[in-house]
């Protein structure tokens, strides 16, 4: 196999916005599937991207008929958990024969998910670390970072096609790395968002100023250590070492919004249960106490509620 003949993102937002921009401007063909008014802009108007201080208007391939996904030799999939059940099903029949799909989404669950839907496939992990958002319909702005680590999930029909993609990013200069454990590298990531995507949420406070701050960081810190009770006692590979990389680097960060605080701000369902309330469903299950973890599941969805 040579080159990747197209590239799809199932859920175009800030983060499928942002990396398909990188391969369209890299010479790929890119299909970005979405909806609603961001659809319709990118169609009418094409889509607005800023980075690095500089903005490119594109013209993109974009669309809300999930069927034209057959024509891509890989799928990456930047929904938010709380869609992906839903497009999992819409998409049954509608994908090519050793097609490969690439899970992008907050958690641990969403590679599971893809394999079980579609039992053929060559199954990838995904993690993004990237500060992204929407400014507009069509328009995302890229703040911060933007590496990926892949790893295989589940072989299948496609496996080849995980050494093509990640030609394809590092020629679209998209730092990534393969990586030979990926279900440590989700519940790494997972560790991050533990600690800091719902208190930033709650506060208004961004993650580096939680960090530096004497009072939050034990809250944080106890976040991440319930999450590795967890992730250990489930036999996946992360420590305290861990937790010490991610303050690190957190406490060098600029103002980014996370996620979680983006989607509260904007009215929009967030991933609270897939990132502190999945860590604390699994420590009840097995045995342990996550009550940090609990407490701001609880208290996100509190926030929700309200409005």
């Amino acid at each position: 196999m040579g080159r990747l003949r197209r590239i799809g993102f199932a859920g175009a937002g800030a983060v499928g916005c942002h990396y398909g921009s990188k391969l369209l401007q890299a010479g790929f063909e890119v299909l970005l599937l979405a909806r609603g008014a961001h659809l319709l802009a990118l169609q009418q108007h094409g889509l607005s991207h800023e980075s690095g201080g500089q903005r490119r208007q594109l013209v993109v391939d974009a669309t809300d008929d999930i069927t034209r996904l057959a024509d891509c030799d890989v799928v990456l999939f930047s929904s938010k958990m709380n869609d992906l059940e839903a497009m999992l099903e819409r998409m049954q029949g509608h994908l090519a024969a050793g097609a490969m799909l690439v899970s992008l989404q907050n958690g641990v669950q969403a590679p599971d998910m893809l394999a079980a839907a579609f039992p053929a496939h060559t199954v990838a992990a995904g993690t993004a670390f990237i500060g992204a958002r929407l400014t507009g319909p069509g328009a995302v702005m890229h703040s911060a970072a933007g590496g990926m680590r892949l790893g295989l999930w589940r072989k299948g029909d496609g496996d080849a096609r995980l050494s093509q993609l990640i030609s394809a990013l590092d020629a679209a200069g998209v730092p990534v790395r393969l990586d030979a454990d990926p279900a440590a590298m989700l519940w790494r990531k997972l560790l991050w968002n533990c600690g800091f995507n719902a208190i930033t949420a709650l506060t208004r406070c961004y993650a580096r100023d939680m960090a530096a701050n004497a009072e939050t960081l034990p809250v944080v810190m106890q976040a991440m250590q319930e999450a590795v009770a967890v992730g250990t006692a489930l036999g996946v590979a992360v420590d305290a070492a861990d937790i010490d990389k991610h303050i690190a680097v957190t406490l060098a960060m600029g103002q980014v919004k996370t996620s979680m605080w983006q989607d509260i701000e904007a009215g929009r369902a967030c991933e609270i249960d897939y990132i502190n309330g999945y860590v604390a469903t699994q420590a009840d299950q097995l045995g342990l106490a996550a009550p940090v973890n609990r407490m701001l599941s609880t208290l996100v969805h509190a926030l929700d509620k309200a409005g």
